[in-house]
């Protein structure tokens, strides 16, 4: 707080820096500062830094040099910058230091909570987390996650590192499934969010990420940089949202979505008059598929290129070596969804059926000339996990039309089919 008060930091709510804040029946708080604009005084700039570490475990410090005391730091001299050009700053920006990042964003979680409520969420025009810039040296660039939630997003980057020797790397949105930052909390309300970091070069989360190693020189560019976009995004009276957002931060899914899928299975074949069942082979498939969401209801199809093989008895000699059946398909699955949720990431059941049309097929030892039936189908099951845009799924299918065209009740049946998906 000292540290604010030499920057010129005014206490966001007049009398005091700390804000106080309850998580799971413990306390917490964290630090602001305001800088008060001129003309559009009631938008907000929010740049922030988690303060909080990992502190001793197992009788080991970890000092958090890089995570995130590099970040603390870098936001304390962008302050100091933007105090200095107060004059030119048109909206308002907040300086938030967060506590309690490592179990769980609980800090800016909490500030993005206290904003909608006092001021209104949609006079946060950006959010910026500055979470670990030390290594500079070692990485090479500063990585700036988010661009495309902010219109002309790329200009305004390019135009504040005309006065920095800095090279600076930007990515639409955050993508990334397995880790998460402070600026979540407000991009799951549809604010443009920037995170901003220098890479995961540095022993961080490790007892050796200490002080020593930070590349100091490095730091002052990117906290100069940081300072003038700032300035930027805080006078520009044309600064907006783009009205874009990551899909990991996206609140519902939409009602439409397509993807590719890749997977792998088993297939057996059936003699249903024989009662007899082959030992199951490998195959694979890959594709496209549509889901329309209605709630806890959806609607998926699949349209599968798929290579599979199952075994095929010896017809000539009651002990004889197996042999391989192959077949390649187009193969269109169709089910109805029973959903756990309307959220980016969800569990669902679908029970339908499918349609295949046989490509060729070969034996891989003798064809027994009983000729393949084109057109197969039978019902079809799927349970499936989703996570962003990363799918899961397990399917099954049993076949009800005849395999041959010219022996009786002979089936393909599934074992199960695990696919991979990507959803856009």
């Amino acid at each position: 707080m000292a540290r604010y008060k030499e920057c010129g930091l005014k206490p966001y709510f007049g009398g005091d820096f700390v804000l106080p804040f309850e998580k799971d029946g413990k306390h917490y708080a964290n630090v602001l500062g305001v800088i008060e604009g001129n003309s559009l005084k009631d938008e907000y700039i929010v740049l922030g830094a988690h303060f909080d570490h990992l502190g001793i475990k197992n009788g080991k410090v970890y000092p958090g040099a890089d995570d995130n005391a590099s970040g603390s730091a870098a936001l304390i001299e962008i302050a100091r910058e933007l105090c200095a050009h107060r004059e030119d700053l048109q909206r308002s920006v907040i300086i938030a230091a967060f506590d309690a990042e490592e179990i769980g964003l609980y800090g800016s979680n909490a500030l993005a909570e206290f904003l909608d409520a006092t001021i209104g969420i949609d006079k946060v025009k950006l959010m910026m987390s500055i979470d670990m810039v030390g290594w500079y040296g070692k990485s090479g660039q500063l990585l700036m996650d988010g661009i495309a939630t902010i219109k002309d997003g790329e200009k305004l980057v390019a135009t504040a590192a005309q006065r920095h020797t800095i090279t600076v790397k930007t990515k639409n949105f955050e993508n990334s499934l397995f880790t998460a930052t402070d600026t979540q909390g407000f991009a799951k309300k549809r604010v443009p969010t920037l995170a901003v970091t220098t890479g995961l070069k540095s022993p961080y989360h490790q007892p050796g990420d200490k002080p020593e190693l930070i590349d100091y020189d490095g730091l002052d560019k990117v906290s100069g940089f940081l300072a003038d976009f700032a300035v930027l995004a805080a006078s520009d009276k044309s600064f907006a949202s783009s009205g874009k957002i990551a899909r990991k931060h996206e609140g519902k899914r939409p009602v439409f979505e397509g993807g590719i899928v890749l997977g792998a299975g088993l297939t057996s074949m059936r003699f249903a008059d024989a009662r007899m069942t082959t030992d199951a082979d490998k195959g694979w498939n890959a594709g496209l598929m549509g889901r329309v969401n209605l709630g806890k209801i959806g609607f998926q199809a699949n349209a599968l290129y798929e290579f599979t093989n199952s075994y095929f008895p010896d017809l000539t000699e009651a002990l004889g070596k197996a042999q391989s059946y192959s077949q390649q398909s187009i193969t269109v699955p169709a089910y109805v969804l029973l959903q756990t949720g309307d959220s980016s990431s969800a569990a669902y059941v679908g029970f339908g059926g499918y349609y295949r049309y046989a490509l060729r097929n070969s034996f891989s030892i003798s064809d027994p000339g009983w000729g393949i039936n084109k057109n197969q189908g039978g019902l079809a099951a799927v349970f499936g996990v989703q996570v962003g845009p990363v799918l899961v799924e397990w399917n099954f299918r049993w076949q009800l039309s005849n395999l041959f065209v010219d022996q009786g009740r002979t089936r393909l049946n599934y074992g199960s089919i695990i696919n991979l998906g990507w959803v856009f």
